[in-house]
Order: C-alpha cells, then structure tokens, then sequence
C-alpha cells in the first residue's frame, strides 16, 4: 500500500515501538494519522504531532466499541498494542483482556470498516527457547502467556484472511531496545548505573538475545505496509547475538562507570536464549538494519542523561 493520501491508525501508537513507527509516518505523504492509545503519553509523539498530520484518541484495545469508533475510514493499521512480558507473569488476566481480546477487537473492527491491510507485532517469544537460529518457519513452541497470546493473534489473523480476506504482515521482534524504553534488559541495567547502583543480572549472564534498536524495528513496520506482500511472517531483528553478560558490561564501558554487576543466580529467567534469522524480512522487504549495538546504546545512554522519553 502506498502512502499518499492515505489515513493510517496505530493502535498503541504512543508507546515504545508505536511512537517510532509514528514518527516515521509522519514524514510519508500522508493525509492522517490516528494514534490510538489508552495512556498518551504526547511527549513521546510530540514531534509528530507538530506535523499536523497527527490525530490522538485515547481508548482501551479491550473496549470492543472503542476500537470499532476509531477505525472507521482508516485505510492502513498498525497494531503495537500488548501488555509486556513481565506484566503478564504478574497480571495473566489483563494479558489475557489485551492481548487476546483486545487483538480480536482490533481485527474485527478493521474487517468491519473495510481496512486494507494490517502489520501486526508479534514476537520471538512465540519460538520459545532454542539453541538454533530460528527462521519463520521454526516450531512455535512458547513457554510463557506473552507468547501464547502472541501466537493467538497470528492464527486470529490467518482465520481472518481466509474467513474476509483481511490482509496482513507478521512481524516478529527479536529484543528491541532504544531512547523511550521503560522497560527490558537495557533499561533495567542502565537505571542502576544511572542511580550509581550495580547492575542486576539474573542467573549466570549467559543468556543471549538478538538486540535491535527500535528505529530499525520502526522501520520495517513501515516497509511491510508499503510492500505489495500479505499473509506473511517475517523476523525482524540486527543479526547480532549478545548475551546479558555483555550488554551490562558494554553499558558499564559505555557509561564511564567501575560499578560491578550483581548477579542473582537463583532468579527465575523467562528466556535463555531467543536468536532468529531476518533474512527473509531482507529479501522479500528490503529491510536492512542501520544502527550497530555500540552506537545505539551509546544513544540511548545520551537520551536518558537528558531526561529525553521518546
């Protein structure tokens, strides 16, 4: 789908990811975009918003009507809305309300107002735990509600496509980092740093990720909508592999501080190790990452000195 004139919605669009892929609408040639969001935090999206093509409505994904109001007229829509893994350990029936139910919400009402394609984030946590390079077509084999729900939604969209012809793009994010984050593996270590506290790793350090800045991740949302591809799941990831042990030794490094790490050996880790190939979102996309590890923390480190969310 091209951009021009077209009215896009992005549904969870003031937080982490949906507040990049905003931005980088906002330079297309669009005629509108609505970012839908049950908490606007508008200081993530206030750039964009200066660009007159932004309009905001706060909602909730789990609010049928809600999500129905919103989607009328919209000709393209991003869905980044979910509850975030930790959250749904803590809170399994809010996953449950957001992530399940507020993704059908969302793709009922977008079959409903006649919606011409979907990108969906979903994410690596759908493979589960694997000591092999995971392509698209590794087993599905997730251990936590995060993934399951995540899964769910893929299959909702299959269902979808077949039952009304709803086009879509999958997107399964390896581990996202960048400036806004709240939460997650870089953040978590940094805060401490930031506060003159050691860094916290949970068991040994070895486990490892395939880390990718937010902007490319940004990115590829905006390529899987622009391309003429649907019914598709692509990784989205930098290639890299690091493990914990080194991201909070690379922030250490970065930061200028002596600070030793403080390991929790017994604590329970979720994942041990989630690393997937994006070859395939290079070839069939044309994605191709652009900020290297060293420089994005280094830009994510700046970015929390100055106090900068989004």
């Amino acid at each position: 789908m091209e951009f021009d004139d077209k009215r896009f919605l992005v549904v969870g669009g003031a937080g982490f990811v949906g507040s990049h892929v905003v931005h980088l609408l906002a330079r297309e040639p669009v005629r509108e975009i609505v970012v839908f969001d049950k908490t606007l935090r508008r200081e993530n999206i206030a750039s964009a918003v200066a660009s007159g093509k932004v309009k905001t409505c706060e909602g909730d994904v789990a609010q049928a009507d809600a999500v129905a109001r919103v989607m009328q007229g919209i000709d393209g829509l991003f869905h980044l809305a979910a509850l975030p893994i930790n959250a749904c350990v803590k809170m399994p029936r809010s996953c449950f309300d957001i992530n399940v139910v507020g993704t059908f919400n969302v793709l009922e009402a977008a079959q409903k107002a006649g919606v011409k394609k979907l990108v969906f984030s979903s994410a690596s946590a759908v493979y589960g735990d694997t000591n092999e390079l995971m392509d698209e077509n590794h087993p599905l084999n997730t251990r936590t509600l995060y993934g399951s729900a995540k899964v769910v939604g893929e299959y909702f969209l299959r269902a979808f496509r077949e039952m009304y012809g709803l086009d879509y793009v999958v997107l399964r994010y390896m581990n996202v980092y960048g400036p806004g984050q709240q939460g997650g593996v870089v953040m978590s270590a940094l805060n401490r740093i930031q506060q003159n506290l050691p860094p916290v790793i949970y068991g040994d350090g070895s486990q490892s990720f395939d880390f990718v800045h937010v902007r490319d991740v940004a990115q590829a949302n905006l390529l899987a909508m622009q391309k003429n591809i649907a019914g598709e799941v692509f990784n989205v990831g930098s290639g890299t592999e690091v493990s914990v042990r080194d991201i909070v030794a690379l922030l250490l490094e970065l930061s200028g501080s002596s600070l030793q790490p403080h390991f929790e050996p017994t604590a329970q880790v979720l994942m041990q190790r989630r690393v997937g190939s994006s070859e395939k979102a290079r070839r069939l996309l044309g994605f191709a990452p652009k900020i290297d590890l060293r420089a994005g923390l280094v830009e994510v480190i700046n970015a929390s000195d100055r106090g900068i969310s989004g």
